[in-house]
């Protein structure tokens, strides 16, 4: 069994290096780490060959196993806080599937992406050329932002509705299959929750069911925008988090190896409760010696323990 605050690695690094699962985790397994979670690019055709106990499963993120709604494009991460009954019920039920996943792997956690409120979408693309052009801390630069949050603050009543309605029913369902359920921070600003949104939702469960899922990079993008701080999500929120993805920042790029961007990790790991899973959501393009490197990082900064080397695989 792995350590409390064992790193796991995500399979978005799985990408573009095997075409299942059970051979990726013997590269995995070469690098150090003893779990990994199952990201929301697994597909069940992934999943073939796999049996209990083939793999340690840290935690599912929903939508795995991946499948197309057969008649809108929106995956089911959009869907669980559609208005329309038919496809917020869809999704859900593709999230039940996350959660039958994780109990019959063994994963503790389902991650939850909790939708999106429809906003006009040139108001973000306004926002990120003023990000990009350098007029942070102009009043062009605010009026972008109000903008955005505005249209947010408008829209948010069915959506936010509908996913608190999505995820009672899904807490309830998880609890009988005892897998916790965490709501991850989101890297755009229309997506769910804000930060008031999230208070409101961890409000209405109880924390052995459903807890706050910490997004490091997420959040820094959304600060590095002007919305909620990384230290007012903590603050607010780290009591309750089961989980976080733990990858770095430099602007508004995500998903950076540790160490080499803007995400203050020392932050996180001081407000990180000890039982709330760690996992590596480093992209696929970064080598085993980077991923390594940033585990280092991260154990250096009191978030998780370093890789096991004796597992790691002399090279040739």
């Amino acid at each position: 069994m792995a350590a409390i605050n064992a790193p796991a690695l995500s399979t978005m690094w799985m990408q573009h290096r095997a075409e299942r699962v059970l051979p990726w985790w013997e590269q995995v397994r070469a690098l150090g780490f003893a779990q990994i979670e199952l990201s929301h690019i697994v597909t069940p055709a992934m999943l073939e060959g796999l049996q209990a106990g083939d793999i340690s499963v840290s935690s599912v993120h929903f939508p795995a196993p991946t499948v197309a709604h057969p008649h809108d494009s929106r995956p089911a991460e959009v869907l669980i806080s559609s208005p329309d009954p038919a496809l917020r019920s869809w999704a859900v039920k593709q999230c039940r599937r996350s959660i039958d996943l994780a109990a019959e792997l063994g994963g503790k956690t389902v991650c939850i992406h909790a939708g999106r409120i429809r906003v006009p979408a040139h108001l973000e693309w306004v926002l990120y050329q003023r990000y990009y052009g350098g007029y942070q801390g102009t009043i062009i630069y605010q009026q972008a932002l109000d903008d955005l949050l505005a249209a947010r603050a408008a829209n948010a009543e069915p959506y936010f509705s509908a996913i608190r309605r999505s995820l009672q029913e899904l807490a309830r369902y998880a609890q009988q299959a005892g897998v916790r359920l965490g709501v991850e921070t989101r890297l755009h600003i229309y997506e769910i929750p804000s930060l008031q949104e999230a208070q409101i939702i961890l409000a209405e469960h109880d924390p052995a069911v459903l807890g706050h899922w910490h997004d490091v990079g997420h959040v820094q993008v959304q600060a590095n925008l002007g919305v909620a701080s990384q230290a007012a999500w903590l603050e607010a929120c780290g009591s309750r988090t089961v989980a976080a993805h733990l990858h770095d920042t430099r602007g508004l790029r995500d998903h950076l190896i540790p160490g080499h961007g803007d995400s203050d990790f020392a932050l996180v790991a001081a407000h990180l409760p000890a039982d709330a899973l760690r996992v590596c959501e480093l992209d696929w393009y970064f080598s085993p010696d980077e991923i390594r490197d940033g585990v280092d990082y991260l154990a250096r900064h009191g978030l998780c323990e370093s890789l096991d080397r004796g597992n790691v695989k002399p090279k040739a």
